[in-house]
């Protein structure tokens, strides 16, 4: 079910992103897709603003591992805390 007119995968927030991933965390939605080849973001497709404790924070930066086969190297709430941008580094995927 769609929470709202579309899903987000970049900064704007009202443009679809047919490849974005939806992944639940603690009871809540969240859209899990590629901004960049090097920047990979979470957003809830509810527009509200994401819960920044530590296990939440976890669980989305493990999602954007595994959905993007890359290590984040770093990441930080952006958009008032509407969206979670990490930055990621895939050299270690060409090694595998």
């Amino acid at each position: 079910m769609l929470l709202w007119g579309g899903m987000s995968g970049c900064a704007s927030m009202n443009s679809a992103d047919p490849a974005a991933q939806r992944v639940n965390i603690e009871g809540r939605t969240y859209l899990i897709s590629a901004l960049t080849a090097g920047t990979w973001i979470a957003a809830s497709p509810a527009a509200t603003p994401i819960p920044s404790t530590p296990a939440v924070r976890t669980a989305l930066l493990a999602a954007i591992e595994q959905h993007s086969g890359c290590k984040v190297t770093d990441a930080d709430f952006a958009r008032g805390g509407m969206q979670l941008d990490a930055q990621v580094d895939c050299a270690s995927r060409l090694k595998n």
